[in-house]
């Protein structure tokens, strides 16, 4: 894991994992501009795309996106996922603006990254 390209955030937070017809909550533990590791006991197998809400609370209001991820890493202590598609229009990321459309995905989760880093948004 020390070849990582994107630096991990630590944040705990709740997800929802929807898989086929499984749906499951797990805590977010760290995210990156590229994917996040979310502790559950739940397995499923590498490659296996899912879809993904993570939930946050802002300053005034609670925050959520969707995205579209895949399973990168299976541990004894959770699931680490790839991002694939990220519904922009769901992340918002203060006061319930939502981020502009023009942006590309790296720039609203680099954005995104930056504001927890920065305590806008917490778990």
């Amino acid at each position: 894991m020390e070849n990582r390209k994107f630096e991990r955030v630590g944040f705990h937070t709740e997800a929802v994992i929807k898989y086929g017809e499984l749906s499951f909550n797990g805590e977010v533990e760290n995210l990156s501009l590229k994917g996040l590791f979310v502790k559950t006991d739940r397995k499923i197998e590498i490659d296996e795309p899912v879809e993904i809400t993570v939930f946050f609370h802002g300053t005034d209001a609670q925050l959520s996106f969707s995205l579209q991820a895949k399973v990168v890493r299976v541990t004894e202590n959770g699931i680490g996922f790839n991002f694939q598609k990220i519904d922009i229009d769901s992340l918002l990321l203060s006061k319930g603006d939502n981020v502009s459309s023009g942006e590309n995905p790296e720039q609203v989760t680099s954005k995104f990254c930056d504001a927890i880093k920065q305590g806008a948004i917490s778990g």
